[in-house]
């Protein structure tokens, strides 16, 4: 909403600049930016056309003398088809400039010498489609006599600073001059006067020609209309136009026009008919029949469905309710009499029709976003008075209502304690009182207790809340100290939760890896591809577009899209996780509970082709020993297993495991199933999912440090044939449970399966280092924690010591 200058005036003092007024206005919470019009324009007068004659060496072309104001007239050339003699019209003098960087000079046009330019209103600025209609093609000219001399720009109203408000959709009063200066007004501490339409009295007969009937008024709470006789449709008067095509706004006619105009002056979108063009001297509000068709004024056709709302006259359809007129009862030049109509629609109603019908529009816009009720029947009597002033009728009718309900405005119960402890101010009653007062609120004060009674205008307000966020957008924000409101300090840093969550962040970026960031939504099949915890989908009512349509349930099938994204961009070597929540929605619950997890993918080379190093590219034990890594700086006090498993869909059944700790499940790690790799596009990738919840939950370890160790270790290599399902887990497991308190570290060094080997036998071989940290260890010691290491293995795996 463009909120004029000029036109605030009529209602408050303004003193300051536009500019000053936008960063005001937008401190408030309203954001609104500075338009300051006709800038980069000089040199545009007012001419009258004192003579005029055809050019001797063209056909099209006439040679006007202009007074400009000045001692001696221009004479200047001009091919517009309008151009006449005694016209008031825009002149751009020699070194004008006007838009897109044009220029005007003085010279000679076939031969004849032109000093400037006569203008149409497009060629200083304004849009062709928001031009008169009747000035499309030619030259503008003004409708009354105006001095010659006088800057074009004021005259045009075209020099009127402008303050475009970005209206959101809760404070639909300040669509309209009057909302806007309660607004601006409270904003400086003015309170806006305004002045009460009034029409001829003389004029106003009682009117029964006209019948009204609404069907569904639950749909249309308000419907009323006046009937003005014997009017003279034209032009309207400049003031007039020139506020509408700053607004955006094609002028018209006188009534159009001021129908127009009382909607950006009220808020409230007005309608006009021609009388003599309704059937039966009826008007009926209703749904349209499924297939009915409707002609919009500018010749569009459209198809109706029974959710359209219409005003219909007999068996013609006037117009689309609160979306578009229709062209059947379109005033024109011939109109004699005029139905003006002010009403109330559902907005839901009307934002679907105008969506639907591609209608979307001023009046529409205000409907949906709602209208003051209280207004409907001030507006109605303002656009009366408008047009009878422009058009001079004979004859006005009294309200004919069709349908009306009640204006009340809203009351609201509150504290000033509780106001002040919500804000975290300390404002006497009295400072509230005033700014609420500056809102036009009434209110009443019973020791603490505060009674605000809201205006109609101001729909927005129902509850304590909405009192206190007027009194501290009023008060200002930028006036708020930088503390807490009393007794709800809180000391800074992070949750332990959180502090946990950091610390697997920064491991996982230690160890070289990219931090990803996706959507929580995905389509079914992405949802159901590793829905590893067998959960409940959580869909969208109305999703957006197909791939974003339900809660995902793991993180894996955003990092695979990552991947898939990269490498069709050539980007083969990829190493990225992603810290987010997923969605577990248990039966007969709606609300899924959001549980964090971290998980990656690793896919391509981990190390690179160099001089001193061959490429390798990623397989299972690396991505495991990034997962052990992060598991390990956690610091959790649990033995984490690594279980092969089968049983998740989408993995290799062969390079897949699950991590077990206390018992329970914590993630898993695995390579991406060849034929779900060829349906993605992508090569080779490695997967993990941890269950940071759960990971959280687990008791901690206490790390200490410890000096480094004055006496050596002693090492012991082990090699034994075992079968090959075995897990080399299982058996470091019984080595440390065995290998006594001075086993310190076991590794892994070989692993062998093939020729001079029993079928379905493995080799392997392990390091074990033994350490006591107080003494030397003694061979004794050492060989007998060996032999029972072995012995174990032996008895346990039915092992064979090579």
């Amino acid at each position: 909403m463009k909120i004029s200058v000029n036109w605030l005036k009529e209602y408050i003092p303004v003193t300051h600049t536009v500019d000053e007024m936008a960063n005001k206005i937008s401190l408030t919470g309203i954001e609104s930016a500075p338009v300051h019009n006709g800038e980069g324009l000089d040199k545009l007068v007012v001419g009258h056309i004192t003579s005029i004659k055809p050019h001797p060496d063209s056909d099209h072309l006439n040679i006007t003398t202009v007074d400009v104001g000045e001692d001696e007239d221009k004479q200047i050339v001009c091919g517009a088809p309008n151009v006449a003699n005694d016209q008031y019209v825009i002149v751009a003098l020699h070194g004008a400039h006007l838009p897109e960087g044009k220029r005007i000079k003085r010279g000679k046009i076939r031969g004849e010498e032109s000093d400037g330019m006569i203008c149409g209103l497009d060629e200083i600025g304004v849009p062709v489609k928001y031009v008169p209609e009747a000035y499309h093609n030619g030259i503008y000219v003004f409708p009354e006599a105006v001095t010659p001399g006088t800057d074009a720009l004021t005259a045009l109203g075209l020099d009127d600073d402008m303050v475009d408000m970005d209206i959101t959709p809760n404070r639909a009063d300040t669509l309209g001059m009057r909302g806007a200066a309660w607004e601006i007004g409270a904003t400086y501490d003015e309170k806006p006067s305004f002045t009460d339409a009034k029409i001829d009295e003389s004029k106003v007969k009682e009117n029964s020609d006209l019948t009204i009937e609404v069907e569904n008024k639950e749909l249309v709470p308000d419907f009323m209309v006046r009937v003005l006789k014997n009017v003279t449709v034209g032009e309207s008067p400049l003031w007039m136009q020139r506020r509408l095509w700053n607004q955006n706004i094609q002028p018209v006619n006188n009534v159009i026009d001021a129908a127009n105009y009382t909607m950006i002056e009220y808020g409230q979108p007005i309608q006009a008919y021609d009388l003599d063009k309704l059937e039966n001297d009826s008007i009926t509000v209703m749904n349209a029949h499924s297939g009915d068709k409707f002609t919009v004024d500018d010749g569009t056709n459209k198809v109706l469905n029974n959710n359209d709302l219409i005003v219909k006259s007999g068996d013609e359809i006037l117009g689309l309710a609160g979306v578009a007129g229709g062209i059947n009862a379109r005033v024109t030049a011939e109109t004699k009499n005029v139905v003006l109509e002010s009403a109330v629609f559902d907005g839901a109603v009307v934002r679907k029709a105008a969506q639907r019908h591609d209608l979307r529009g001023d009046a529409s816009n205000r409907f949906e976003k709602g209208v003051d009720n209280g207004a409907v029947s001030d507006a109605l009597l303002r656009a009366t008075q408008l047009v009878d002033e422009n058009t001079n009728a004979d004859e006005i009718s009294q309200e004919i209502v069709g349908s009306y309900t009640e204006a009340k405005p809203t009351v609201i119960q509150g504290k000033i304690s509780h106001i002040n402890h919500l804000m975290g101010l300390e404002l006497s009653s009295d400072e509230i009182l005033n700014i609420l007062d500056r809102l036009g609120f009434e209110t009443k004060l019973d020791g603490d207790d505060l009674t605000v009674t809201v205006p109609t205008r101001r729909w927005d307000m129902s509850i304590e809340a909405d009192v206190v966020e007027e009194v501290i957008r009023i008060y200002g924000y930028e006036n708020l100290k930088g503390t807490l409101p009393a007794g709800m300090e809180t000391a800074g840093g992070y949750s332990p939760k959180r502090e946990f969550s950091n610390r697997l962040r920064n491991i996982l970026l230690g160890q070289g890896m990219d931090e990803v960031i996706n959507f929580a939504l995905m389509n079914k099949q992405e949802a159901a591809d590793f829905n590893v915890i067998n959960t409940n989908y959580t869909k969208l009512l109305h999703p957006m577009t197909e791939d974003h349509e339900v809660l995902r349930t793991s993180l894996i099938p955003g990092l695979i899209n990552n991947v898939a994204y990269n490498q069709a961009r050539n980007n083969n070597d990829i190493s990225i996780f992603e810290q987010a929540r997923i969605f577990d929605r248990k039966d007969g619950v709606d609300r899924p509970k959001e549980v964090e997890y971290i998980a990656g993918a690793v896919s391509g080379n981990i190390a690179m082709d160099s001089w001193n190093t061959t490429a390798k590219a990623v397989d299972f034990y690396n991505v495991k020993a990034i997962v052990e890594e992060l598991l390990s700086f956690a610091n959790l006090d649990a033995d984490f297993d690594y279980v092969a498993t089968d049983k998740i869909s989408n993995l290799h059944p062969g390079q897949t495991a699950e991590i077990i700790a206390d018992g329970q499940a914590v993630g898993f790690i695995g390579k991406l199933h060849p034929d779900y790799q060829k349906e993605h596009s992508i090569n080779d990738t490695f997967v993990f999912e941890l269950n940071v919840d759960t990971l959280f939950g687990m008791e901690k370890r206490n790390v200490q440090a410890q000096t480094a160790p004055k006496y050596p270790s002693v090492s012991r290599d082990l090699a034994i044939l075992v079968g090959k399902d075995i897990e080399s887990g299982t058996l470091v497991k019984d080595i440390f449970a065995n290998g006594g308190k001075y086993l310190s570290e076991v590794n892994i060094f070989d692993v062998y399966q093939g020729k001079n080997i029993k079928s379905n036998h493995k080799s392997l071989g392990y390091h074990l280092e033994f350490l006591n940290p107080e003494a030397t260890l003694t061979d004794d010691q050492v060989e007998k924690a060996f032999d029972i290491i072995k012995d174990s293995l032996v008895q346990k795996f039915n092992v064979e010591i090579r």
